[in-house]
């Protein structure tokens, strides 16, 4: 299983984990507003995985995707 790292604590999360690292395990989300906020990144970041899971994307593709989802342009 192929994996990004976590655009805000950098840890390096399995794709099939890392909906539940944004709903409890990533360190760097503190507060219940900033979590849920990454739920719904996480979302958008689903469909860029579909794409990958599918081959239409790199995983180099998928983690420029989540960075710019969850960080910004």
């Amino acid at each position: 299983m192929s994996g990004i790292k976590c655009p805000h604590c950098r840890s390096t999360i399995a794709l099939d984990r890392i909906g539940a690292h944004f709903q409890k395990f990533c360190p760097a989300i503190r507060t219940d507003s900033a979590r849920e906020a990454s739920m719904k990144q996480f979302n958008l970041l689903y469909m860029e995985m579909q794409s990958h899971a599918r081959g239409e994307m790199t995983i180099e593709e998928l983690q420029a995707e989540a960075d710019k989802i969850f960080l910004g342009p």
